[in-house]
């Protein structure tokens, strides 16, 4: 049988005969809709410690692609080592540290050495790949490096798809020592997939009561956020604004309605949309400057 299918478009056919739902065929000007406030939250936080390894965790030689190792149940992946520093070395005298480099195929990753935060990376849309190039703070004798990559999923259409890689893939290095640059990629690394709060279940009405929530400071990485809300009378839709924040997730009531990531802006030529030829996400950009998206509909 044959379906006439409108260009960027989704249709629903039960039984495979009749279409029942055709994405194109939603007239709602999504551009001219206004939020309006129904009130603001009182938060609490927990901040997760850099890189708890458990029983979870598993030991390899080299550095091995994300999604190979998580199999997709998480975004997250710890990659963790160990670098003695000798005590002749001059950056213990100069101050001048050392500089790690890191290479991954995307899409962002938050560097902690000793337990300290360092730095963070994060790939972009045209190309999710990305370099962390920094100082790092280190000491004589055994010091802890802690790489957590993040992946924000993986194309699931197209040709070779399946090719796609995530994670760190190295050379991982330390530049400015004695004996100049060290590659540490070949090494023993420890492997843990997940954060710490998903696997106690923060984001659940039952798991939250399991740690002891404080007072919201200043945003950092590994940091779960909480509140309560008495939902609004009536029947309109309703939606969290994440704007203020940087990249993450939402649960409500346990149930997750997805990623947000206001860092990303539209860009380019906000001129008529072109809904003909191949789909490409800068066809259509009618919000230049603003984020990609900032609210999650609850």
């Amino acid at each position: 049988m044959h379906y006439n299918l409108p260009p960027w478009s989704i249709s629903i056919l039960p039984g495979c005969k009749t279409t029942v739902f055709n994405t194109a065929m939603v007239r709602v000007q999504t551009s001219l809709l206004k939020m309006q406030s129904v009130g603001s939250f009182s938060w609490k936080s927990y901040s997760e410690g850099t890189n708890s390894l458990d029983d979870r965790s598993f030991i390899k030689s080299g550095l091995y692609e994300q999604i190979s190792q998580t199999w997709d149940k998480s975004d997250y992946l710890w990659y963790t080592t160990q670098v003695t520093i000798g005590q002749g070395e001059q950056f213990l005298k100069t101050g001048n540290h050392p500089v790690l480099t890191v290479p991954s195929a995307g899409h962002a990753l938050h560097v902690f050495i000793n337990g300290q935060y360092a730095g963070k990376a994060y790939g972009s849309l045209d190309n999710p790949k990305l370099l962390f190039n920094g100082q790092v703070k280190m000491w004589a004798g055994n010091n802890k490096i802690s790489i957590l990559s993040v992946a924000v999923g993986l194309p699931n259409v197209g040709p070779h798809f399946e090719t796609w890689n995530a994670g760190i893939l190295g050379p991982v290095t330390l530049s400015g020592l004695n004996d100049g640059k060290r590659d540490i990629s070949h090494q023993q690394w420890i492997y843990q997939v997940g954060v710490e709060g998903e696997h106690i279940g923060l984001h659940s009405v039952d798991g939250s009561s399991l740690v002891e929530w404080g007072d919201v400071f200043p945003k950092q990485p590994l940091t779960w956020f909480k509140t309560y809300f008495n939902a609004p009378g009536g029947s309109e839709p309703l939606a969290l604004d994440m704007s203020s924040m940087g990249k993450g997730q939402i649960w409500i009531n346990g149930e997750s309605i997805g990623r947000y990531w206001p860092a990303y802006k539209a860009s380019g030529s906000c001129g008529s949309c072109d809904y003909r030829g191949t789909y490409n996400e800068k066809k259509c950009q009618s919000n230049c400057g603003d984020s990609s998206q900032k609210c999650g509909t609850l």
